[in-house]
């Protein structure tokens, strides 16, 4: 599968944050590591769908994708109840209708080259921070965490997203 995502930089301090609530909230599982941590964007394709010519043509569309470099604000932490363990992520409170628009940015280009892309409604911009049983009702953070967006990605994710090939990287222009 093919997905385009954001990371918030390995300086964003996240890890505090994850720490307090698996404390407060008896949570066990290991928080994903710094540099795994992504927003996703958008994904493409399927494990064994992924041609050379996807790949091209998804790089094309995204070399096309003009979007502004901006604030994201994770300000609440909160378990998604779908799947098991269930994922606690971060949402995004500045930011966020940003991160829409650049999801609508990478459609269009990627239609441009015939994808057939077709958004969901209810799109929510988050990033997972570890999967536990345990459920983490909807919390506001004391301080938000920010983070400056400057770029988007591309990567050829396989085995369950446990492998991941980065396939480039475009800048968000100020």
């Amino acid at each position: 599968m093919l997905m385009f995502r954001l990371y918030p930089g390995q300086d964003v301090p996240i890890a505090a944050v994850v720490d307090r609530t698996r404390r407060a909230y008896g949570l066990t599982a290991k928080p994903c590591d710094a540099d795994q941590r992504h927003v996703s964007l958008l994904s493409i394709g399927s494990d064994e769908g992924v041609t050379r010519q996807l790949i091209e043509d998804a790089a094309a569309a995204a070399a096309q994708v003009r979007s502004p470099a901006f604030d994201l604000a994770f300000d609440r932490i909160v378990s998604f109840r779908n799947g098991r363990p269930k994922p606690l992520v971060l949402l995004c409170g500045e930011g966020a209708n940003r991160v829409v628009e650049l999801v609508s940015g990478i459609a269009e280009a990627l239609n441009g080259f015939g994808f057939g892309i077709h958004l969901r409604a209810g799109f929510v911009p988050h990033c997972t921070v570890l999967r536990d049983d345990r459920l983490v009702p909807e919390v506001s953070l004391n301080r938000p965490i920010l983070s400056r967006m400057r770029e988007f990605h591309l990567e050829h994710s396989t085995n369950g997203g446990r492998l991941r090939l980065r396939i480039g990287r475009w800048p968000l222009l100020a």
